[in-house]
């Protein structure tokens, strides 16, 4: 696997991709978004393919989730790779034992601008008075830290911890990136981003297109979100 293919692996395992082992000792990727981010989710399928990662099927495919919270039913895309032994060293690093997702203890070793880009696709929701927050949710506390620590040591991020309460009213940890030490990587990290997720760190919508299409409530986070601790 080249360098270029681990390092966007690496930022979306960080992100919604999940990673799975099989019991012949290889792994599998598969990579989900919702249907409105359509045009990110065929850009990731044409990049793995483009890079010769075996898929499991030729296009992506459409996934129903009914949420009777709400009486709705939710729609994705999702495609995977296939299951190849090339994929088992990052299996070895994201997952534990009973085959949870984890954050790998060495992430500052392997997490560079180009990964960082592709977890902000991924999971980065847009802060209007600049920034960026890491939906960090499924990780702990000690995760958390993790993520910290590699993002001021290869980038010299500043961030802080907020705390997100849920509906069920159990708090969890997102990650706020400062603006100022952001705005330091931008031009870096606008070349490893898809037109239609330029949002997420607040670029003008004329540097590449408009992406009014892309964004929801549920992406942008205002000042009355955030709770520092």
């Amino acid at each position: 696997m080249n360098k270029p293919i681990f390092e966007f692996l690496v930022g979306n395992l960080l992100g919604d991709a999940s990673i799975k082992r099989t019991v012949t000792g290889k792994a599998y990727i598969t990579f989900e978004q919702s249907l409105k981010k359509s045009e990110y989710l065929n850009y990731l399928h044409e990049l793995v393919k483009s890079n010769g990662i075996p898929l499991n099927k030729e296009y992506p495919t459409v996934y129903s989730r009914q949420d009777d919270r709400f009486g709705v039913t939710n729609k994705s895309l999702y495609f995977r790779t296939e299951a190849l032994e090339e994929l088992k060293p990052l299996a070895d690093m994201f997952l534990d034992e009973s085959g949870k997702k984890i954050v790998p203890k060495n992430i500052s070793e392997v997490l560079t601008e180009r990964g960082l880009a592709h977890w902000i696709m991924d999971d980065g929701q847009r802060v209007k008075r600049g920034g960026v927050t890491l939906c960090t949710d499924s990780f702990n506390s000690e995760e958390v830290s993790t993520l910290r620590n590699a993002l001021n040591t290869n980038f010299n991020l500043v961030t802080t911890i907020h705390n997100k309460k849920s509906s069920s009213g159990s708090m969890y940890e997102r990650i706020y990136v400062n603006k100022d030490s952001l705005e330091l990587i931008k031009p870096t990290l606008s070349s490893h981003l898809h037109d239609s997720m330029l949002y997420k760190i607040n670029l003008d919508r004329d540097f590449k297109q408009d992406t009014e299409g892309f964004i929801s409530d549920s992406d942008i986070i205002t000042d009355i979100d955030i709770f520092d601790i």
